[in-house]
């Protein structure tokens, strides 16, 4: 079940849009299964990277790595943001923002409608009555 929260998006205007983004707390049974399921696939990566001639030198090593990698990355993220929308301050366009992933993450944006540039400020606003 993913938690509403509500944030700032500030643009070239004077007054911030507002972002409306759904975090989801990841129990640790849950976080544990992505992480096992990164790790798996990487893992799996590798195993299939040995059947390529010369190039195994390199991806299968590189997969290996990468598997521990996501296996560490996965087991850290406590939070993830399942969907965001937000309203640019510049043009007014509703639109669904790219940072869905870690929490937090990325906090430069571009703006769909105007192409403008945004900026994700986590300081929650209060909820709306």
């Amino acid at each position: 079940m993913a938690d509403r929260h509500l944030f700032q998006l500030a643009g070239y205007a004077p007054q911030p849009g507002v972002a409306v983004v759904d975090i989801e707390t990841l129990s640790p049974p849950r976080r544990i299964g992505r992480a096992l399921g990164g790790f798996g696939a990487w893992l799996g990566a590798g195993i299939l990277c040995v059947f390529i001639p010369i190039a195994h030198f390199i991806l299968v090593p590189s997969c290996l790595i990468g598997s521990v990698v996501m296996l560490m990355r996965r087991l850290a993220q406590r939070r993830l943001v399942v969907k965001a929308q937000g309203t640019c301050p510049d043009c007014g366009a509703d639109q669904d923002l790219d940072i869905v992933g870690p929490f937090p993450g990325r906090t430069d944006l571009f703006c769909r409608s105007c192409h403008r540039p945004l900026k994700l400020v986590f300081t929650e606003l209060p909820a709306a009555a």
